[in-house]
C-alpha cells in the first residue's frame, strides 16, 4: 500500500519538522509505503507579497517577516534533517493534479493545514485534487482557530467535503466539521507523541554542550519566563542554553541560533530542566522526562490541555502565577510514562483504521 501526506515540510520551524518525520515514521512502521508530497504552496513561498499583508493583517505579516529572518541561520541544519524524510518528486499546483492514481491513501497532516489565512486558502491542502473521497483522510490537521465566521462556511464546506476520515488536533475542529457536515470527528494526538523516546534517540544530534544546563526554548516575549529562568539558574547555579536566544532583558546564557531539528532533539534528551512556552518544547520534556516549567498565557490551551491529561498541570505558571520557592522539584514520571503509551497507541490506532481500511 501507497500512502501520501501532505503538510509544512518546508517549513525551517522545529514543530513543524519533527511533526512531519514522525508521521512518517510512524507510517512506516506499520507497514505501508509513505512519501510526503514536495509540495509547497505559491503563498507560502512569497509571503512578503502585498496580498499577503492584506490577508494575515500588519501584525501578523511583519512577525512573520521577523521569524523568517530569525531562522536563516538555521536553513543549513534544516536542510541536512529533511534529508531523513522520504519525498515525493517536485509537485505545483498543476502537477499535484495528475497524482491520485499513484496513491492509495492521501493524509492531510499535522500541524495548521486548515488554516485557509495561512495557505492563502490553497485546496492542495484541503485534497481537493483527490476526487475518490476513500482515499481522503486527515492526521492532527487543525484549523488553528476556535470557530470562524458565517461567512466561510461555504468555502469551508467545499474545500472540506467527501473525506472519509477526519482526525483533527483541537476539540474545537470537532465543533467546526460537527456545524459544516454533521459528522463525529475524531481527535488524535500530535505526531511527535508517536514515536517513543529510543526511536527520537536515534534521530538526536549532540549540540555541542558537555556540562549539565538548563534548557530555554521560548517561541512568544514573556517576563514571567525570565523570571523563572533567573530563580532556576540561582537555586541550581547551572549553565543556562536557549534555542536561538532569550527574548528579554537577561543575557547571562548561551545562545543557540544555527541548531537543526537533530540539535534541538538533543538538547532535550540531555538537558536538566527545561522552562519553555511551547507545545513541542512540552511534548519533548515529556517523551525525554525532562523536569520542566512550562510559562504560558492565561488564554493557552494545547499546553494546558496535554499537561492536565498526564497529571502535572502544576508545571504550568501563568503571568499571574506565584513562581514556586523550589524549581528544582523533581517530576515523578512513572505514571506519566504509562499515560503517554496510552497516548500512542490511541493515536497509532487512528492511523491503522485509515490504514487497514484501505488496503
Amino acid at each position: 500500500m501507497k500512502t501520501a501526506t501532505i503538510t509544512f515540510h518546508n517549513t525551517n520551524n522545529f514543530g513543524a519538522a519533527l511533526q512531519c518525520y514522525a508521521l512518517q515514521q510512524s507510517l512506516l512502521a506499520l507497514g505501508v509505503e509513505n512519501e510526503i508530497l514536495d509540495y509547497t504552496s505559491p503563498y507560502l513561498n512569497k509571503p512578503y507579497k502585498l496580498s499577503a499583508l492584506k490577508e494575515k493583517g500588519v501584525v501578523r505579516y511583519f512577525l512573520g517577516m521577523a521569524y523568517s529572518l530569525l531562522r536563516m541561520p538555521r536553513n543549513k541544519a534544516f536542510r541536512k534533517f529533511r534529508r531523513l524524510l522520504r519525498l515525493s518528486k517536485p509537485l505545483d499546483k498543476d502537477t499535484i493534479k495528475t497524482i491520485e492514481n499513484e496513491y492509495d491513501l492521501f493524509i492531510t497532516g499535522s500541524d495548521q493545514v486548515w488554516n485557509g489565512s495561512l495557505v492563502g486558502y490553497d485546496d492542495s491542502y484541503f485534497l481537493h485534487f483527490v476526487k475518490d473521497g476513500n482515499k481522503k483522510g486527515s492526521y492532527a490537521a487543525s484549523f488553528g482557530f476556535l470557530k470562524f465566521e458565517e461567512e466561510l462556511k461555504p468555502k469551508y464546506r467545499e474545500l472540506l467535503q467527501n473525506y472519509k476520515y477526519y482526525n483533527i488536533r483541537e476539540t474545537s475542529g470537532v465543533d467546526i466539521l460537527k456545524d459544516l457536515f454533521d459528522v463525529d470527528a475524531n481527535v488524535t494526538v500530535d505526531p511527535t507523541l508517536l514515536v517513543d523516546k529510543d526511536s527520537w534517540s536515534k534521530v538526536a544530534n549532540n549540540a555541542g554542550i558537555s556540562e549539565p544546563y538548563i534548557l530555554v526554548y521560548q517561541i512568544s516575549p514573556s517576563g514571567k519566563l525570565i523570571e523563572v529562568v533567573k530563580q532556576l539558574k540561582k537555586q541550581t547555579n547551572l549553565k543556562v542554553v536557549a534555542v536561538p536566544f532569550i527574548m528579554g532583558y537577561y543575557f547571562d546564557y548561551t545562545p543557540k541560533p544555527t541548531v537543526g531539528p537533530s540539535e534541538w532533539v538533543g538538547l532535550f534528551q540531555n538537558a536538566s530542566y527545561v522552562v519553555t512556552d511551547s507545545f513541542h518544547g512540552t511534548t519533548f520534556s515529556m517523551i525525554f522526562n525532562r523536569n520542566v516549567w512550562c510559562c504560558i498565557p492565561e488564554n493557552e490551551s494545547r499546553i494546558n490541555s496535554f499537561l492536565s491529561m498526564v497529571g502535572i498541570p502544576e508545571r504550568l505558571l501563568y503571568p499571574r502565577t506565584a513562581i514556586p520557592e523550589n524549581l528544582t522539584e523533581i517530576i515523578p514520571f512513572g505514571q506519566i510514562n504509562i499515560k503517554l503509551g496510552e497516548i500512542r497507541e490511541q493515536g497509532l490506532a487512528a492511523l491503522k483504521t485509515m490504514v487497514y481500511e484501505n488496503k
